[in-house]
């Protein structure tokens, strides 16, 4: 499948709302009434390709509305079965539902109605005229390491958007594992780019002076959704079951997850908990956001609920290293969870953290104020605060290369302090990297902070997708369909009691579907994929809503909509 004919359903209001920099809305698209099978949909072209794409929607039985040179495309009417056709045109660059919502800006209006933001999580985009914050590695103790440890020898498994070709990631990614149409392994998005440079950027582009946590990690890049961040539950769970069974090969010692969904399903019984405890029973310390909805029970993201993963909130510093300022976040999300459990575990900084920029994805150019020159980034989120985590867990791993998940799990908690232990949200408290790694070397692991819990599994599938929908054409017929219910995004029955019971290793990994469709490449050469192409997943329009990052789920825990969501 072409690259560019990758549907982008999601993003429409939010590159409507673009040139609503100042804090003014987009106007609203005009009222008419809606032709049988057709939806509105905005276009973005490839470059020069306008016209051509313009021509293409005429003869496909569609209408052009009107031009939106901010995007490079134009706002039209087309008919449903027409959709494939046109985002598969070397004119096209990308699709996305015109759908009409508010923007979320500095200076919205509280009071004002608005029947489409129906979901929880606080918008991101007001902290992107921030400056930059210069302080939080010495707040967390991580200049003083800078020395001793950098993660050499660790690899760092980050599942997300996949990883773009940008100069202080082209020595650190190790493989890239592709588990979309696209197959090149890109992060075309622009999410898991950042959270790989906050993890592992060396600094080649800054000169040095804006290095990752652990510079000399490994990154092994998992791409489950491509340029509007689209993913299903089982795309996740089947890149969980790839790290779980390759681990050892690739030397992965720790997984970032940036990004969740707003189910309540039990975490005792949900299969994507049961995934992750999976991967941590690999070996893996699995480092979760715990989401941008702010406070109120049961709002931390799951599998950011999960009991035995290493949940992490965002932090406010204020713009300081004195402690005495520094807040949990607004937006970071706070247990109990659904189940009972307290979560987060702990915070680490998570206001406009600086990382790699991906030019030309998606979020590079919905967020055009974020950007920090040719090669940086800011990002906000829960998702940026767990990538220092995920960073901080190689360097203790570095420390010493015989510890447990569980140690390190038990060094970074019950090494983590300061006045945010003793507020809602802060749980254990602000990570603390130069105790956390003295614990390590002296042996000092906090049992308290061991974990508890496991998952059965037994759950169903659609429990653990919350409120957000893909579609997918599994059947190859041509026509889009929601996925939901007990179906994958591969159209199998998913089997609760069967998946749960399966021993995941090599051999069943072959006998997986998914074996088929996924492609590796080793650093970056150039490859020709021999993986069987599959219909891809585009975003469900109907359950899409304005999120900072500008896609629909990747709640990133900060970057984006409703489920999964980038979710910062």
């Amino acid at each position: 499948m072409n690259t560019r004919g990758t549907l982008s359903i999601g993003l429409a209001a939010a590159l409507l709302a673009l040139p609503a920099a100042r804090g003014e809305a987009a106007p609203a698209p005009a009222e008419r009434p809606a032709s049988p099978g057709s939806t509105a949909v905005v276009v973005q072209a490839s470059r020069g390709g306008a016209p051509a794409a313009a021509a293409l929607v005429r003869r496909l039985g569609g209408e052009v509305a009107r031009r939106l040179p901010i995007i490079g495309g134009f706002a039209a009417r087309v008919p449903l079965r027409a959709l494939p056709m046109l985002a598969a045109s070397p004119a096209v660059a990308a699709v996305w539902p015109d759908t009409r919502v508010r923007l979320h800006g500095n200076d919205d209006d509280d009071d004002e109605e608005d029947d489409e933001e129906d979901d929880d999580d606080i918008p991101l985009a007001q902290y992107d005229t921030l400056p930059p914050d210069t302080v939080w590695q010495d707040a967390i103790g991580l200049t003083s390491l800078r020395a001793r440890y950098d993660g050499d020898d660790v690899a760092v498994a980050v599942l997300d958007t996949g990883v773009a070709r940008v100069p202080d990631l082209e020595q650190r990614v190790a493989s890239r594992v592709d588990f979309t149409p696209g197959h090149d392994g890109i992060d075309h998005f622009g999410h898991g780019t950042h959270m790989a440079g906050i993890v592992a950027g060396d600094g080649t582009a800054s000169g040095g002076s804006r290095l990752g946590v652990a510079p000399d990690a490994e990154i092994v890049a998992l791409k489950v959704a491509g340029p509007d961040g689209a993913t299903d539950t089982s795309v996740v769970i089947a890149a969980l079951q790839w790290l779980a069974t390759h681990a050892d090969e690739h030397d992965v010692r720790v997984l970032n997850l940036s990004f969740g969904t707003d189910a309540r399903q039990s975490a005792f019984l949900d299969p994507l908990n049961h995934a992750v405890q999976r991967v941590w029973d690999a070996g893996i310390l699995v480092v979760v956001s715990a989401g941008n909805a702010g406070p109120g029970d049961g709002a931390v993201r799951k599998p950011g609920d999960d009991p035995v993963a290493l949940t992490v909130g965002a932090a406010d510093l204020g713009g300081t290293s004195d402690p005495g300022d520094d807040r949990v976040a607004e937006f970071s999300s706070r247990g109990p969870t659904a189940d009972g459990i307290s979560k987060p575990d702990l915070v680490a900084p998570g206001i406009s953290i600086v990382s790699l920029r991906a030019p030309d994805s998606t979020a590079d150019r919905l967020r055009p104020a974020a950007r920090l020159g040719a090669h940086h980034f800011k990002g906000t989120g829960t998702s940026q605060a767990a990538a220092i985590v995920s960073g901080l867990a190689a360097l203790l791993f570095e420390a010493d290369p015989t510890l447990t998940p569980e140690e390190v799990r038990a060094a970074l908690v019950g090494t983590a302090g300061g006045p945010l232990a003793r507020v809602p949200g802060g749980g254990a408290g602000l990570v603390d990297a130069d105790a956390a790694v003295d614990a390590v070397l002296s042996g000092r692991f906090d049992g308290a902070s061991r974990s508890s819990g496991r998952s059965s599994g037994l759950g169903t599938l659609e429990g653990s997708r919350g409120s957000t929908r893909v579609l997918a054409d599994p059947d190859g017929d041509g026509r889009p369909q929601e996925i939901a219910g007990e179906k994958d995004v591969l159209g199998r029955t998913w089997e609760a009691q069967a998946w749960s019971a399966q021993a995941w290793s090599e051999a069943t990994w072959a006998l997986s579907p998914w074996s088929a469709l996924v492609t590796l490449s080793l650093v970056w050469e150039a490859q020709a994929w021999s993986a069987q192409a599959w219909s891809g997943m585009v975003w469900d329009a109907q359950a899409w809503s304005s999120r900072d990052w500008g896609s629909a789920a990747w709640v990133a825990q900060a970057w984006s909509a409703q489920a999964w969501s980038t979710w910062g």
